[in-house]
């Protein structure tokens, strides 16, 4: 899956959740291991830092909106 700054991810939920949407901002090195900064749409002021390995899980997170 390829992953571009400002794509809407949609973090899968468990039944009766509302699934929670996030922009990703930049990615970040650490360690020699890639991460993404990604913000709730809702909340922008919190930042996650999450590795790029568990957004590509497509059992965990999918693409939304890919902006081109």
């Amino acid at each position: 899956m390829k992953i571009f700054v400002n794509d809407i991810l949609e973090k899968l939920s468990e039944v009766g959740h509302q699934p929670k949407r996030f922009l990703i901002k930049r990615f970040k090195t650490i360690n020699e291991n890639l991460h993404v900064v990604i913000v709730d749409i809702n909340d922008e002021k919190t930042e996650i830092l999450v590795a790029l390995s568990v957004l590509q899980d497509a059992n965990k997170y999918k693409i939304i909106k890919t902006i081109q």
